[in-house]
């Protein structure tokens, strides 16, 4: 039942819509989250298809092995409640809200470039970080669109290397950039309802921007420390993490009105 409400959502298109006309409230906390108790970093934050919960995935990482956890986020305040395995709904939700073309708009579509630069040994940051979107020196997931890009590590000085850099660009803002390590689409952005052209993403300052099909942006007032924008399919809400210290977020979520052009 869960998938096929899902699937009706994810399927729904809707009329293009000006970012700069879309509502976006106050966020309000739903829960702290203390990563270091979930054990790993925090790599997905996934709307369950009724909008009434959200999930959470953690990835460990020990040599070459990977261990992902699993969690259900009510929106009662209540903590994050271990679950065996990553719902079906939430694989779903997230092929959608981390595609490189726009939900029912397949035209609009992110540009991925790959570059190389002599980059600092000491100052950039790890490949693992980098993929986390880590603030420098932080140690803990800040979201992929913050941290040392590209041009701040390649100014760095002192012994160098190559680095591999790919940036996901979108209408000529970057909503990514992954130095040394695996592109990791959605970390950063989320794409907004089927046909609205709308996608969520997070800056370089770490605030959640709107911007439509053709590059209107509307920054979010209220809505900074970001990581892991969340839309839900039909528009009406979206979550995200703020982090608040070293391995320590809030969940996040703001109601949006979406109007048609």
């Amino acid at each position: 039942m869960l998938i096929a409400m899902l699937m009706i959502a994810l399927t729904s298109v809707q009329a293009p819509a000006d970012a700069t006309r879309v509502t976006v409230s106050a966020p309000a906390a739903v829960v702290d989250i203390d990563a270091g108790k979930l054990k790993g970093d925090i790599v997905r934050l996934a709307w369950s298809p009724d909008a009434g919960e959200l999930y959470v995935q953690t990835s460990e990482t020990s040599g070459l092995n990977i261990r992902l956890r699993h969690y259900r986020v009510g929106l009662d305040g209540t903590p994050p409640a271990s679950i065996p395995e990553e719902p079906s709904w939430a694989a779903l939700y997230w092929s959608w809200k981390s595609a490189q073309s726009a939900p029912g708009l397949s035209s609009l579509k992110i540009e991925v470039e790959q570059q190389q630069a002599r980059v600092s040994a000491t100052s950039s940051p790890s490949g693992g970080s980098m993929a986390r979107g880590d603030l420098p020196g932080s140690g803990s997931n800040a979201g992929a669109g913050a941290g040392m890009g590209l041009e701040d590590a390649a100014r760095a000085v002192g012994q160098s290397q190559t680095a591999n850099a790919v940036t996901l660009r979108l209408k000529g803002h970057v909503i990514g950039e992954f130095v040394n390590a695996a592109v990791v689409p959605g970390l950063a952005f989320s794409w907004g309802p089927s046909g609205t052209g709308l996608i969520a993403f997070v800056d370089q300052d770490r605030r959640i921007v709107i911007m439509d099909d053709q590059g209107r942006t509307q920054t979010c007032t209220g809505l900074t420390s970001a990581i892991l924008p969340a839309w839900t399919s039909d528009g009406g809400r979206l979550a995200y993490l703020e982090k608040t210290g070293k391995r320590k977020f809030t969940v996040r979520v703001a109601d949006v009105t979406i109007p048609a052009r």
